[in-house]
Parts: C-alpha cells; sequence; structure tokens
C-alpha cells in the first residue's frame, strides 16, 4: 500500500476535522465546494476515504437508518497531526486551470464564432457559478448551512470565489466587446495599438526602470512545493 500523502489526501482530512461525514456526504461536498480548488473524480474521493481510514487517519463506524446502513468517518489524532505538519509546510504555487486563455492564444486557426462561442460558456459557466453562491450565501443568513458552526472560516474562501468569478465574468464582457470589433482573427496595426493602450492602463505597478531583458516568472512560481 502506498502511504504517501497528496492534496487529494489532505483535502479529504480537511473536510472530516471540521465535522464527521459519510463518504457520499464527503463526495457531494467537493461537488459543491472543492472541485473549484482540487478537481477530482467522486470514485477516487470514495477510494481516498478507504485508504485513510485504512491509515488509521480516519475512522469509520456504522450508522443504521432501517435496514440501511452507512459508515461515517471522524478524524483520528493520527489525521488531526497528518494535518498540522501539513499546514507547516509551504503551499503550492498559485496556478489555475483555464482552458479559455489557451484557446485565446490559437485563436487565429479557428474561426471568430468558435472564439466567441468559448467565451460565452465561460460567461454562461461563471454565471451559473454566481447563482450558486447566492444560494450559498443565502443557506449562511438562514442559518441552514452544513457547516454553519464554521461560517468565521467559510466566509474567506466564499469571498474568495465571489470575487474571482465576477472578475471572470467583467473579463468576458470586456473580450467580447473587443472581438465583436474585429472583422477577423488576424494581427493588424490597429488592432497591436489598441491592445498596447490597454496594457498601459491595466491596474499593476511596472518597474522604474526599463527591462533590459526577458522577465522571468518569480522563482516561487517555478519550483515544486509540498
Amino acid at each position: 500500500m502506498n502511504d504517501r500523502l497528496t492534496t487529494t489526501s489532505y483535502a479529504v482530512l480537511t473536510q472530516v476535522a471540521v465535522r464527521p461525514w459519510s463518504s457520499y456526504e464527503l463526495a457531494q461536498q467537493r461537488v459543491r465546494y472543492f472541485r473549484y480548488v482540487w478537481p477530482r473524480a467522486e470514485s477516487a474521493i470514495y477510494r481516498e476515504v478507504k485508504r485513510l481510514a485504512s491509515m488509521g487517519l480516519l475512522d469509520g463506524r456504522k450508522e443504521y437508518t432501517g435496514r440501511r446502513s452507512r459508515t461515517i468517518y471522524s478524524i483520528t489524532d493520527d489525521g488531526n497531526e497528518a494535518l498540522r505538519e501539513w499546514l507547516g509546510t509551504p503551499v503550492a504555487p498559485f496556478s489555475m486551470d483555464f482552458e479559455a486563455i489557451l484557446r485565446l492564444f490559437i485563436a487565429p486557426l479557428g474561426t471568430k464564432d468558435d472564439i466567441t462561442s468559448t467565451l460565452k460558456q465561460v460567461r454562461a459557466d461563471t454565471q451559473e457559478m454566481l447563482r450558486f453562491a447566492g444560494e450559498v450565501k443565502q443557506e449562511f443568513i438562514d442559518g441552514i448551512n452544513p457547516t454553519q458552526d464554521q461560517i468565521y472560516l467559510r466566509a474567506l474562501p466564499v469571498d474568495f470565489f465571489i470575487s474571482l468569478l465576477n472578475t471572470v465574468d467583467a473579463w468576458v464582457d470586456r473580450t467580447l466587446a473587443e472581438i465583436e470589433t474585429w472583422d477577423d482573427l488576424m494581427a493588424s496595426e490597429e488592432k497591436n495599438s489598441r491592445a498596447l493602450e490597454k496594457i498601459r492602463h491595466m491596474p499593476v505597478d511596472t518597474p522604474d526602470e526599463p527591462l533590459k531583458d526577458i522577465s522571468k516568472p518569480p522563482e516561487s512560481q517555478t519550483l515544486r512545493r509540498s
């Protein structure tokens, strides 16, 4: 058996550290929240729960409703210790899995309809997630969220997701508006000039002195961290 703990391991332990769950409930929590920061197949969650239990990091107890049974998992002292050790390690560099950006880079290989359809799908997905975020917000306001007693912590990632989704939604609108002004997807002096002006006004500080060479990504983004 491979006893190495992965980020999926810690994601499961993190959920169970908050409160006991069944495997089904853990999978549903992944669908509701964790899939946005650590997407994994539902089957992987079921396998990971059993693996962590066999390692002594989770403890399973049977509950019965009539003749039907389910196993409720809670975290053990060893599981808590594993989480404490993990929290003391450097976090992995920030990254984002966003296929639409890849498609933008090679948009001229397709059609204008192709890229606008991609962006409209991103907008539809974003607005659907914002609708869901509004429901989660209402759950907390109504006091019915399963993790209501953890609201002081849960409010922080909810704030992150809503901010991110609103940023993506606004970016899609700006990008579609720009592409709609193009007759085609090929480069032109006018497009490049307008793009350079757009870059000049982007809200990020630039170096005080002109660069002498192509900049390199921060070292923190090139290192693999646990």
